[in-house]
């Protein structure tokens, strides 16, 4: 229905546009005055009809909306409105019909603004009547761990859900110590508002079997299974067995630096595990934004670099450009290029200098390292050597933005928990760069700002760092 009310509020748009053009002085604003008749548009009707049936259906937007997002809300009806306006102008150019492009963008937009204030609207009424104790799901949380925990504190303070616990269950044997702490886990979520003094404590499989039988219960949900799958697998099947619906929490290890997500491949389901970012569509976007940024400056910035380039082979015997082996994503071995700041042999001096390291850790640091030319000094403090790296930006080895790449001898003294700064491509400037570089003199301390930075990457957190960057280049915190 709405969408066959978005095609007429469509067309009548489209009928007055010329009207309204006129009204503020836009001539010429469309090719045509007149639209062409309503019956001429009927097999557009059923085309969006059809497509908008077919996308929502594939998104799943006719299941429940309990948990959904407004993020989801709006996904939904932006690329179904998109797939209705292909599928729309496709048919129009196939089939000869002589229809308005306009009317075709009005109706996709119309349709698409509708049915998200349509399921936004139901879904606040439904969360309104949901925190009233209506329209509520009878839920049965097995586990007393880390993840039971903290799903029956969500559960608790979210009351739109509609969500009511009636049992936490697990499945230790009775009469042993286990169901002592099983109690003890009960009160405690009891002490804290999570959960009400009716909720159940259910100790093994024939109990919960039993409270099954005689309560009313829509789902299970089993948390921290690892260690119990095969009773899981035994109460799956008897949840089934009586119709009740079973989940099953996706992060089985419960460990806060990955993030699951389930796919399909053919038909057996996979839980995926991956540590942020992970291969989201994002990323794509950070790669192009790459690409077009570091092209562009390599031609902007070229006089600079002749300038630079000058002045490196006048300060000192030795090539201009330094080229070094680093360890990129995932330990991939690629060579990074910069402007020489030292002198020729400053590779061999390295191990002389290795007892000043000011650096605790693996990688090496020296504020008044003898190998820096006068030259290499003054574009050092102000990160003019790294500019070169924009060339490795745009092959792909680096990013603008990611930790700085570390050489293979450094990488070789990581420990396991350091390497997760290798699960992100290496950038030019990081939370490192703008946050005193120079004060830290902790590997640990820099390790944990990349790892920060990896876990809560964004688009919009790489953005407030190329801005944060600017005047950190400008007044020359230092550089390594």
């Amino acid at each position: 229905m709405l969408i066959v009310v978005a095609f007429f509020i469509a067309y009548w748009l489209r009928g007055i546009l010329p009207d309204v053009a006129d009204a503020f002085g836009i001539s010429g604003a469309f090719s045509g005055r007149m639209i062409a008749p309503l019956k001429d548009y009927v097999i557009l009707l059923g085309v969006s009809l059809s497509s908008y049936l077919v996308s929502l259906e594939s998104q799943r937007a006719y299941g429940s909306m309990r948990l959904r997002s407004p993020g989801w809300l709006f996904r939904i009806a932006l690329i179904s409105s998109f797939i209705a306006f292909v599928a729309m102008g496709t048919a129009a150019f196939i089939l000869k019909i002589d229809a308005s492009r306009t009317f075709i963008v009005l109706h996709c937009s119309v349709a698409g603004i509708g049915l998200q204030l349509e399921r936004f609207c139901i879904v606040q009424f439904l969360r309104y009547w949901r925190r009233r104790g209506r329209n509520f799901r009878n839920l049965v949380v097995c586990g007393r761990g880390i993840q039971a925990s903290r799903l029956i504190r969500d559960i608790a303070r979210r009351p739109e859900l509609g969500i009511r616990l009636v049992g936490i269950a697990c499945f230790d044997e009775p009469f042993s110590r286990a169901e002592v702490e099983g109690e003890a886990f009960r009160l405690r979520m009891v002490d804290r508002g999570f959960v009400t003094s009716s909720c159940k404590l259910l100790i093994g499989i024939d109990r919960l079997t039993i409270f099954l039988s005689e309560a009313a219960v829509d789902e299970v949900l089993f948390t921290d299974v690892v260690s119990v799958m095969r009773d899981v697998e035994e109460m799956v099947t008897r949840c089934s067995e009586q119709g009740v619906r079973t989940s099953l929490v996706a992060d089985l290890f419960n460990m806060g630096m990955f993030r699951s997500e389930l796919s399909y491949f053919g038909s057996v389901p996979l839980v995926h595990y991956q540590t942020p970012p992970g291969d989201g569509f994002d990323l794509a976007v950070k790669r192009l934004f790459d690409i077009v940024t570091s092209a562009v400056l390599l031609m902007i910035l070229a006089p600079l670099f002749a300038i630079i380039a000058i002045a490196v082979r006048t300060d000192s015997p030795g090539p201009i450009l330094f080229k070094q082996r680093r360890v990129g994503l995932n330990g991939r071995i690629f060579s990074l290029y910069k402007f020489r700041s030292m002198q020729l042999d400053a590779e061999a001096q390295l191990s002389a200098l290795r007892k000043e390291n000011e650096m605790q850790g693996p990688a090496f640091k020296l504020r008044n390292d003898p190998r820096v030319t006068p030259v290499g000094r003054f574009i050092r403090r102000h990160s003019l050597d790294e500019l070169p790296q924009l060339w490795n930006v745009l092959r792909g080895d680096m990013s603008l933005v990611g930790p700085r790449p570390p050489m293979p001898d450094e990488v070789q003294l990581y420990d396991r928990k350091e390497r997760r700064r290798l699960s992100m491509r290496p950038g030019l400037t990081c939370t490192w760069q703008v946050s005193g570089r120079n004060d830290i003199a902790d590997f640990e301390s820099w390790v944990q700002l990349d790892l920060e930075y990896i876990d809560n990457w964004s688009l919009g957190l790489d953005f407030s760092l190329l801005v944060r960057t600017v005047p950190a280049v400008v007044f020359g915190s230092g550089a390594r």
